[in-house]
């Protein structure tokens, strides 16, 4: 078997494998909302026919014919809404398996990568503050992000397309507009241009974890969706160079699917390759020191945490050309 064989192989598997995870999302939706309001008057371009989605497509930011099918449809992948949390001692997470750590006003919560590539979305109140928690398997963006614009509390779910191969987020209610996880801001619908402010986290092991953080609660599979949390329906994704989907920039400085460190910064975006982080980092033409340390990140003006977030090469250098910055 030639290797261009393989190559076609695999990216025909990862698309089967996306649709199957869009029919088992399907089959346990909830009977709650998704439905398009009688009252909705938007045009709709030919490609979202059909979607669900109450967005008014006249209000754009990105060019819509880069909007990609992902496959599942609205919904397809369930956020999680209102998840269940329960203690170390009851949650049978690998040691290896990767988790979001977040802590706000005492409460700290680890969200394993085993369930999050199943739903991609969780909704959540930590410590009295609205959060929400996303994952991007074919971005391998890990980001946090508050959930209150103009003082508004926004629930999200995922709407089944894609832009430069990222999770198009929407905002639910009665009048959507579709946002970039990996930009956290919208860019189609009545709300383009507003956006979400990050939430400092740190991805870390399970097993590191435990030892570091015992006390915080660990979300539960318990989510009302039948899923198989043992499996990954992305395995061997990120062990090749190729993409599932096309993205406008191809930028060879690094491997595609390497995982960077991001740090958005006054306008600059910044990222450092994830095994050389640790360290302080003096950012070009400026008196800023940026300190790493096994994943919190403060600048030399005070002690308070840097919010930042993990992305593939790829992504980040496809929507950061023009104000990116390597630390390398």
């Amino acid at each position: 078997m030639s290797a261009l064989f393989r190559k076609h192989l695999f990216k025909l598997a990862v698309v089967i494998l996306v649709f199957i995870v869009g029919v088992i999302g399907f089959s346990t939706l909830s009977q709650e909302s998704d439905s398009l309001p009688s009252s909705a008057t938007f045009e709709t371009p030919s490609k979202f026919d059909d979607s669900g989605l109450n967005v008014d497509f006249s209000q754009s930011s990105i060019d819509l014919n880069q909007v990609l099918n992902g496959g599942p449809g609205k919904d397809g992948i369930p956020a999680l809404v209102d998840p269940i949390f329960i203690s170390q001692k009851e949650a049978r997470v690998p040691n290896e398996t990767q988790v979001i750590y977040v802590e706000n006003n005492g409460i700290e919560r680890l969200y394993p990568y085993n369930i999050l590539v199943w739903h991609e979305i969780v909704n959540d109140v930590v410590g009295g503050t609205p959060l929400i928690i996303t994952f991007c398997p074919l971005c391998g963006s890990a980001i946090v992000y508050e959930a209150t614009v103009d003082n508004q509390v926004i629930e999200f779910g995922v709407s089944g397309y894609l832009y430069e191969s990222n999770m198009l987020m929407y905002n639910r209610g009665d009048s959507e507009s579709l946002w970039s996880q990996s930009l956290g801001r919208a860019v189609v619908g009545n709300k383009t241009g507003q956006e979400l402010e990050h939430y400092p986290f740190q991805l870390l092991s399970y097993g590191e974890a435990k030892s570091r953080y015992p006390s915080a609660q660990v979300l539960s599979t318990d989510t009302g969706f039948s899923r198989n949390y043992d499996g990954n329906p992305y395995s061997g994704y990120e062990d090749t160079g190729e993409l599932t989907f096309p993205v406008s920039t191809t930028d060879a400085r690094y491997p595609a699917k390497e995982i960077f460190y991001i740090v958005p910064l006054e306008g600059m975006s910044i990222a450092v390759r994830q095994d050389k982080a640790d360290g302080v980092h003096r950012v070009p033409d400026t008196t800023i020191d940026i300190t790493f340390d096994r994943g919190v990140i403060t600048a030399n003006w005070g002690e308070a945490e840097l919010p930042g977030y993990y992305e593939m090469w790829f992504s980040w250098a496809t929507h950061h050309q023009e104000n990116g910055i390597i630390f390398d």
